[in-house]
């Protein structure tokens, strides 16, 4: 498990976008430890988890990509606020590259099917409503591809 460094939470655009910038491409194309694999395409499973949102405490705070055009490549991020308002940005050193953990990634996987990627799983010592919020994050999708 990582220890957070510094973690504030959010509202700025700007600072989440540069956050997502950094580490967009690790988010999107590396295998992570928990994925879940959906029935649906691309787009159609980024609109059931953004309506499944709000049943679970959520709101979606941005949505990066596009997945209209079902091709291999596709893929769209989604990053949610969290219950208590705001996203959290977290380092794990003062080095590091910030990260947002409530970011999920939805991809094409290479058999046609979809794949949606959980970016922040493997953070400890969290402030109570964003640890609450990451256990949250796996149900909130189960429950969407249902």
């Amino acid at each position: 498990m990582k220890q957070p460094f510094r973690i504030w939470m959010t509202g700025s655009v700007a600072v989440v976008m540069a956050a997502l910038g950094i580490g967009r491409g690790a988010i999107a194309h590396e295998r992570s430890p928990l994925t879940q694999s959906s029935r649906y395409r691309v787009l159609e499973t980024v609109q059931r988890i953004e309506a499944c949102a709000l049943n679970h405490g959520f709101t979606v705070f941005t949505r990066i990509g596009s997945g209209a055009d079902g091709g291999r490549d596709e893929q769209m991020l989604i990053v949610f606020a969290t219950s208590a308002g705001g996203t959290p940005v977290l380092m794990e050193g003062p080095e590091s590259q910030p990260e947002v953990p409530l970011t999920l990634a939805v991809r094409a996987d290479p058999t046609g099917g979809t794949e949606v990627v959980f970016a922040g799983s493997d953070w400890d010592n969290l402030p109570p409503t964003v640890a609450r919020d990451l256990t949250e994050l796996p149900m909130l999708v189960a429950d969407a591809l249902r």
